[in-house]
């Protein structure tokens, strides 16, 4: 498969998951979450989704434990908005490139 067609489905995986989120989860986590993108496996069998996921320490375990207790749901929803053969299975990974970001940032002003 083209990269392209990994790239379109992924940015449609992302949204739907966003989405998801938006609408169901947007009251029972105490983090603030960001779908920030999603990779696709060539065979599109496999959707790697990244979250940011703003809060302490606490708040992000218990975010990242919510998301993989609903993602069953989560994929369900995926099915139904994304049209594909198959429903790709769902890895959630932990998004930390702001927070490295800020970390960069802090250390930069301190020079």
């Amino acid at each position: 498969m083209g990269l392209a067609r990994q790239k379109r489905v992924a940015e449609a995986i992302r949204a739907a998951v966003a989405d998801y989120l938006l609408l169901n989860l947007a009251n029972a986590t105490p983090g603030f979450i960001t779908v920030s993108k999603a990779k696709m496996s060539p065979d599109l069998q496999i959707a790697n989704v990244y979250f940011s996921i703003y809060g302490s320490e606490e708040d992000v375990a218990h975010t990242f434990k919510t998301l993989e207790h609903h993602s069953g749901s989560i994929r369900f929803h995926v099915g139904r908005e994304v049209i594909l053969k198959y429903v790709p299975e769902l890895r959630f990974f932990l998004d930390d490139t702001l927070n490295y970001a800020d970390k960069i940032n802090r250390m930069m002003k301190d020079l």
